[in-house]
């Protein structure tokens, strides 16, 4: 069964000489289809706890788990291709890639694989599950706020991954663009079977996730 499996996570930042304890002892268990919130106050270590289960960090202790192998010791490029191949990412800000179409900032994950077979048909397929079908053409500055961040929920869709991490993906929205992105990738995880891993301080979005976490100096807990 697929997992993404966190055990005795700590990590611990030195700055100036001094030691900054950021996790400690940290355990999570995800598996292929759940939906995760990790909410928290800022400077809890949401995002930290992300980057390390997205092997785009790597723990000071404990060790990270994809179905089973552990993962954290791989090199950068083998940590790359299981990003690829398996990981998805939406961040508060959108970045996209501004001299780039909707269209090719929606296929650029299949092109980085190589994966070009029917890339059009998922494309276009894609865009119009999230009503951007005639925005295909557009750059990012023509879009609206809520545009750019539906569309950054595509490209992170778009290889259909095991999971999708998403850090604040609302922060910057307002409440009924901020309510669409929610539902949005609730349906798209949903009808494909995608774990969804959100770090967010808003309450609308960890309340329509089936698990519930919070970050704090007394470890990971859940609610």
């Amino acid at each position: 069964m697929n997992s993404l499996k966190a055990t005795s996570i700590s990590k611990t930042y030195s700055i100036d000489g001094h030691n900054i304890e950021v996790l400690r002892n940290l355990n999570l268990l995800i598996n292929k289809g759940d939906s995760v919130a990790i909410s928290g106050q800022s400077g809890s270590g949401k995002s930290t706890l992300l980057q390390i289960l997205a092997l785009l960090d790597k723990q000071s202790s404990g060790t990270v788990e994809l179905n089973g192998k552990a993962v954290g010791h791989l090199s950068t490029n083998k940590k790359s291709q299981i990003r690829l191949n398996n990981f998805g990412f939406v961040y508060q800000h959108h970045h996209l890639l501004e001299d780039l179409t909707v269209y090719e900032n929606i296929a650029l994950p299949l092109q980085l694989k190589g994966d070009l077979v029917n890339l059009d048909i998922k494309v276009r397929d894609l865009a119009k599950s999230i009503g951007l079908i005639e925005r295909l053409n557009h750059l990012p500055w023509k879009l609206s706020g809520g545009e750019k961040q539906r569309v950054a929920v595509a490209r992170a869709m778009i290889n259909k991954p095991d999971y999708i991490f998403l850090d604040e993906p609302t922060g910057n929205l307002d409440k009924k663009n901020a309510s669409n992105i929610q539902n949005l990738v609730l349906e798209l995880s949903k009808n494909n079977g995608v774990a969804l891993i959100v770090a967010t301080h808003d309450n609308d979005f960890v309340n329509i996730l089936d698990r519930k976490y919070y970050l704090d100096n007394r470890g990971l807990l859940e609610l």
